[in-house]
């Protein structure tokens, strides 16, 4: 579930990652990212001021008593054991500290059961990460990871509003998904295999939405049905997310009362034969009579809450006539803004890069 629009765990396993895969696993838990590949572009240089960003601590930092609410960094470098004479080839781990004097680097090895944390020298370090990765036709490289925790709760509601305001404007306020840490799907998950079907949908989103939104000020609903609907069946909608199953007796609560909400607003919006049909997906509800399992009907229609703004799915979401509480409006919002982001991000991985069992974590 937290991998999201990524890449299978199950291919993970087998066969490692990239370091673009890597970097949307970062992306999608709720960090920045700062991704370097160590070829003509990127200087020795380079490589050791983003070791000192991360490792070294500033002036004021040590003034501040560790109370840093600028940010927390952390550098992962993805590189060849064979150039450091380790066995194995593409690995990652994260660099724990720096040593200026000597001017090495301090690996925390994330296969500790082959090697420990070790000293590397940097310019060693630094070449570990040029060799060609087969899979992707590029070198490897190093991403600085950066994450900057919430503002703290002293604000009153006198300054920001009322407790209810900031609350229904943090959920409006996707346009930012990397500032903050990514919820975990309840209904639907975005896996690798569909980002081509979700990148085609961002074209056509892309080609309709300039003249709709200058008509009308918004996509219509119409709009994002045909695209996913052949003569009454949306079960297409199924190549860009899948549905999950809720394991435990809370998760298939939460999923009955967020779909219960899901068909009051679709009842408000009068769609009429739309709002009974759809089938379900058979690998989700198979041998289990107890499942909630989504429908395509109800797929289609949060993927069409993931296609409008932030400002007018909130206002769909918090207006409809419905029993369900805050809690469960505000999971909805949050399931619609990770497809929202897994449609985003589809242009960011092309098919092609593939990881190969020379790739590992």
């Amino acid at each position: 579930k937290m991998l999201n629009c990524c890449m299978d765990l199950e291919e993970i396993k087998e066969n490692g990652i990239t370091l673009q895969t890597f970097r949307c696993m970062a992306l999608c838990q709720g960090v920045s990212v700062d991704l370097r590949y160590c070829d003509e572009t990127t200087s020795l240089d380079d490589f050791r001021r983003a070791v000192e960003e991360a490792c070294v601590e500033t002036q004021q930092q040590q003034d501040d008593d560790g109370e840093d609410e600028e940010g927390l960094q952390v550098l992962i470098v993805s590189y060849s054991r064979k150039v450091l004479k380790q066995t194995g080839d593409g690995h990652f781990s994260p660099i724990a500290a720096y040593d200026k004097q000597s001017d090495s680097v301090l690996i925390l090895d994330t296969a500790r059961f082959k090697y420990g944390a070790h000293w590397v020298p940097t310019s060693l370090m630094f070449d570990a990460m040029k060799p060609i990765d087969k899979s992707t036709g590029r070198s490897r490289g190093f991403a600085l990871l950066s994450f900057t925790p919430p503002p703290g709760k002293n604000s009153s509601s006198e300054q920001s509003g009322t407790i209810d305001q900031q609350r229904r404007e943090s959920l409006v306020d996707t346009s930012n998904l990397n500032a903050k840490p990514q919820p975990t799907s309840i209904l639907f998950r975005s896996k690798m295999r569909g980002n081509d079907a979700r990148r085609k949908y961002k074209e056509y989103l892309r080609s309709v939405k300039g003249s709709h939104e200058e008509q009308v000020g918004y996509l219509p609903f119409d709009t994002v049905l045909s695209y996913w609907s052949k003569d009454g069946d949306h079960s297409t909608v199924w190549g860009i997310i899948e549905p999950l199953r809720g394991m435990t007796e809370e998760e298939k609560e939460l999923t009955r009362q967020m779909r219960m909400l899901l068909r009051d607003v679709m009842k408000s919006f009068d769609f009429g034969a739309f709002d009974e049909g759809g089938s379900r997906d058979s690998s989700c509800c198979q041998n289990d009579k107890n499942a909630e399992c989504t429908t395509a009907a109800e797929a289609v229609f949060i993927v069409f809450l993931a296609s409008i703004s932030q400002q007018q799915r909130s206002d769909i979401v918090w207006n409809a006539k419905s029993d369900a509480g805050e809690v469960i409006r505000e999971e909805v919002l949050k399931e619609v803004a990770l497809i929202e982001y897994a449609i985003e991000m589809s242009d960011e991985f092309a098919s092609s890069e593939t990881p190969t069992s020379n790739t590992d974590l």
